[in-house]
Order: C-alpha cells, then sequence, then structure tokens
C-alpha cells in the first residue's frame, strides 16, 4: 500500500470529520440530557460488525467504480464521524466521551481509513502508472493491485473485528 495514499486517505477523512464536528447544531444538547438507549444504541456484536463491516464494504466498492463510491461515502462517512463526536463531547464531555470509546474507537476509524485507501489503491496504481510511470495500464499491474487492495481491506476488517469485540465487551460490562 503506498503510504502516500494511506496518509492522504487519513487525513482527507479526518478533515472532513472535523467539518462535521463544527457544523453539527449543539444548542438543544443542554436542553435534552437524557437520550436513552433505544434501538439505534443497541451494542450487540452482530449488530456493531453489521454497521461496521458494511460501512468498510462500501468504502471499499470505490474498487469497481475508479475510486469513486470511496469517495462518496468516505466524506460521508467522515461527516458522520465528526458529527457523532461533537454529539458525544456536548452531552457527556471530552474525557467521559475519551473514556468510554478510548479502547475501541481508534481501531474501528483507522480500519475505515483502511478500507478506504484499498478502495482507492486500483486506481492510485493505474494513475501512478500512466502519470508517474509513464507506462500503460496492464492486467499484470491491475491484478497487482486489486490484489494489494484485497490485502489492505483484510487488514481493515481485521482491525473493524477486533474494535466490535472490544466495544461489544465494554457495552455488555456497562449493562446492568
Amino acid at each position: 500500500m503506498p503510504p502516500g495514499l494511506l496518509l492522504s486517505t487519513a487525513a482527507g477523512m479526518i478533515l472532513v470529520a472535523c467539518t462535521g464536528y463544527t457544523a453539527l447544531d449543539v444548542s438543544w444538547i443542554a436542553d435534552n440530557k437524557v437520550f436513552g438507549e433505544g434501538a439505534w444504541f443497541a451494542g450487540g456484536l452482530g449488530q456493531i460488525l453489521l454497521r461496521n463491516v458494511g460501512a468498510a464494504l462500501v468504502l471499499y466498492s470505490g474498487v469497481v467504480t475508479l475510486g469513486l463510491t470511496t469517495l462518496i461515502a468516505g466524506g460521508i462517512l467522515a461527516l458522520y464521524v465528526g458529527a457523532t463526536v461533537s454529539l458525544g463531547v456536548h452531552s457527556v464531555g471530552v474525557a467521559q466521551l475519551l473514556a468510554d470509546v478510548i479502547w475501541y474507537a481508534p481501531l474501528e476509524f483507522g480500519g475505515l481509513v483502511l478500507a478506504a485507501t484499498a478502495g482507492l489503491q486500483p486506481t492510485s496504481g493505474a494513475v501512478r502508472q500512466v502519470l508517474l510511470d509513464k507506462g500503460r495500464i496492464s492486467l499484470t499491474s491491475l491484478y497487482r493491485d486489486v490484489a494489494a487492495s484485497l490485502r489492505t481491506v483484510a487488514l481493515a476488517l481485521a482491525l473493524i473485528t477486533v474494535a466490535a469485540v472490544i466495544e461489544s465487551t465494554l457495552i455488555s460490562l456497562r449493562s446492568p
């Protein structure tokens, strides 16, 4: 995996997440401190895996769309992450939010960044081949880039799975 692609994907997602963080109107939180534990907040391992693996696979779908779906889904996901962090910070505070998510959120976000990187790898490889190496795109180079992207998405899914196990375990330990 090209380090520049990973770093630029991470930087882009973090930048968009910061935009999502600042864009959320949190003025209503002070008047509505009770959020409850509805179905949206259910913490079973299966539900967590379904949500996060689904998001990772949508990010990876850029492999077949020349990166377009990865860019769109990555932007939307990063906005959602930023808005969610803003909601957490403004409802329970930074210290409590960090205490609640520090053990799994970095793995989860890292896995999603890796999935987005994997979704961009074949297109990035083709662009590199044509522009930087002044070569033609061949089936061999395309195969190499898709194979590399599969290794990257496998690592992403492994991180997401570990994060889901940690998250669901922490939720079950906090539940009455």
